[in-house]
């Protein structure tokens, strides 16, 4: 026990004696002897050591993360808040001259037809990623769940593509789907179906929808991995109890698991939606957004007009309106998502 534990246990006991006798705890002291002076003084000893020691520690604390901090303001915040001045201008990115525009730039930004591409574009990419990657992802986190042996050698067959960059995995599919010597259009032809060999990456009706599943393909392990902790962790007397009283396994998933893994959808539809709203390896690597505009996205239209037209004003506000759209569509669906979990 310590000094300050010992002093509160006094205090308790002499506070309970003036309670019952009516007398102060020094009445009929010896004169001289102060009855004003508090059993337990202000402050102790060991308050002040507690006190310094959280001091110096929070000093501490922050000086592990004022490195961290000031690269972080250097890096992101600064230029953020400068590509937000210059998109009110005309500046080339170059030329250390530049004259401001005012809107301009935005009023040019929703005239342009090829921005509403790069916009839809990445709408059924974002979003279409986003339930097809969660969709098959929920379902293969499912089978594994009810494997038993061999569970982590599938776990880890899944999670393999998630630990290649995407700019190597479009660089394997750019020569896998070469329409001369692709390895898809060779074996097509070879089996006996040329009229289904395809300029996969060149036409510009599917060229989308290509780069949809190669997108999906590359972000699917860990919304898999993901899945499959939040299902190991639901509570076994609750399924148990739901097939005690007749429930089958679609009635069980539906009403037991399903709102078990509320907050698993809430995380991964987030995630996926950030990928796909800022999709730029796969496009830049497999198209360079062609054919012609075709498969541009919002984050490769902004590099487009940014550096190669050199319109570096024009491309932060562009910047600036992709910016909108991903923090109001995140948070939209968060808030969906989160009233979906307080309801399951």
């Amino acid at each position: 026990m310590t000094d300050q534990s010992a002093l509160q246990g006094q205090t308790q006991v002499v506070g309970t004696a003036v309670r019952l006798s009516g007398e102060g705890p020094l009445d009929g002291a010896p004169d001289g002897v102060r009855d004003d002076v508090p059993l337990v003084p202000k402050g102790t000893a060991g308050e002040k050591r507690r006190t310094g020691r959280f001091r110096s520690g929070r000093w501490v604390m922050l000086g592990f993360i004022a490195p961290a901090l000031v690269i972080y303001l250097l890096m992101v915040i600064v230029p953020s808040l400068q590509s937000l001045q210059l998109s009110f201008t005309d500046w080339d990115g170059i030329s250390p001259d530049y004259d401001y525009v005012g809107v301009g730039n935005y009023e040019e930004i929703l005239t342009s037809g090829r921005f509403w591409n790069a916009v839809r574009n990445t709408l059924i990419l974002g979003l279409g990623s986003a339930v097809i990657i969660n969709a098959i992802s929920l379902g293969v986190a499912l089978m594994l769940d009810k494997v038993g042996r061999w569970q982590g050698l599938f776990r880890t067959a899944v999670y393999l593509p998630s630990l290649v960059s995407a700019f190597i995995l479009a660089t394997v599919w750019k020569y896998l789907l070469n329409y001369n010597f692709g390895a898809v259009n060779t074996f097509l032809r070879d089996a006996g179906f040329p009229d289904w060999a395809r300029d996969w990456l060149g036409d510009s009706s599917i060229v989308v929808g290509v780069i949809l599943f190669i997108t999906c393909f590359t972000l699917g392990g860990n919304t898999t991995l993901i899945y499959l902790a939040n299902l190991q962790s639901v509570p076994q007397e609750l399924i148990e109890a739901a097939r005690i009283d007749g429930a089958n396994s679609r009635q069980v998933f539906r009403h037991v698991t399903w709102p078990m893994l509320a907050g698993a959808v809430t995380v991964n539809m987030t995630l996926a939606m950030i990928a796909g709203w800022t999709i730029f390896d796969q496009v830049m690597v497999l198209t360079s957004g062609g054919p012609g505009f075709v498969s541009e996205t919002m984050a490769f239209f902004i590099y487009k007009v940014g550096f190669g037209e050199y319109r570096a004003g024009f491309g932060s506000a562009a910047a600036i309106v992709l910016f909108l759209v991903v923090i109001v569509s995140t948070f939209a669906a968060n808030a969906y998502m989160r009233k979906r979990e307080i309801q399951a």
